[in-house]
């Protein structure tokens, strides 16, 4: 996370000044809270007054995260190093949160990915892996968190919107990510029982420090050419219009949302291959008045 680009605060604004102190007094734990969407995330719940731990498998990125927040916000964030894939760890760093936070935890966000995908040349350790961090990572959080959440507590599972749309050569990533949205509708029927909401967001191309890998150059541009047609919004999004329906989804606002998988995708997954209908013979605007 050394790219300032990534902090909300170098982003286009949204509604951060509108929403400070609505998790005040609230504990939250994000997994792959060091950078990305998981880092968006984080700096939206210190803006909104919570107190945040990140969980991140990568110490280095986590000190730097947190050393960028305390820097733009003068707050002290939490930080463990923890392995998701590893239930004994989560169960352990969890319970250390719960003792320093009066033993209850009011939302947590499973951000934490294994982005390596495989199609044909796919072999058993690329699935094992995959699943391994994407799916079995947040049934272990979710596990481990549950005897500390209370009525009211959240839970927001990242999905994609691999989870939605075949693409090319994504087997693992978008079986992965498919998962997650199944296993969140159940486990929001499950843990409804104890009055705590669980949610998935799906997002769409999103300019992360792992797209920024993917760039010729490492820089937006090129990138941003490639997917501008694919959705309404010609664009790829900021993280922390991403982090804004996650955290959202973790707020009293929506507090009657339960079993959603909400798609902060540009209108990627509603858009048809007609697209505008710029090169489609029937489209209204097309038409000439004597055909």
């Amino acid at each position: 996370m050394e790219n300032p680009e990534f902090l909300s605060v170098n982003q286009p604004p949204l509604d951060q000044q509108f929403t400070k102190n609505r998790f005040s007094g609230k504990t939250v734990i994000v997994t792959g809270g060091a950078s990305g969407i998981g880092f968006a995330a984080v700096e939206r719940f210190v803006n909104d007054g919570a107190n945040v731990t990140i969980f991140d498998k990568n110490a280095e990125s986590g000190k730097l995260a947190v050393k960028n927040l305390k820097k733009c916000y003068s707050v002290n964030v939490g930080l463990a190093c923890v392995d998701v894939s590893d239930k004994n760890d989560c169960i352990a760093q969890v319970q250390k949160v719960a003792e320093t936070a009066g033993g209850k935890i009011d939302a947590l966000v499973n951000s934490a990915v294994y982005f390596g995908s495989k199609g044909l040349t796919s072999e058993k350790h690329d699935w094992m892996t995959t699943f391994s961090v994407n799916v079995v990572g947040i049934s272990n959080m979710v596990q481990a968190v549950y005897p500390f959440m209370c009525e009211g507590g959240s839970i927001v599972n990242i999905s994609s919107i691999s989870a939605h749309r075949a693409q090319a050569d994504r087997w693992t990533y978008a079986a992965s990510k498919g998962a997650i949205t199944t296993v969140t509708q159940n486990m929001a029927l499950d843990l409804a029982k104890k009055s705590i909401r669980v949610n998935s967001v799906s997002p769409g191309w999103t300019w992360t420090p792992e797209m920024a890998k993917a760039s010729p150059d490492g820089t937006l541009e090129p990138m941003m050419e490639g997917v501008k047609n694919f959705q309404m919004i010609p664009r790829t999004a900021h993280t922390s219009e991403i982090a804004s329906a996650v955290v959202f989804l973790c707020s009293g606002d929506a507090s009657f949302i339960n079993g959603t998988d909400l798609r902060v995708d540009g209108g990627y997954t509603a858009m048809g291959p007609e697209r505008f209908g710029e090169e489609t013979m029937i489209a209204g605007h097309n038409l000439s008045p004597d055909k």
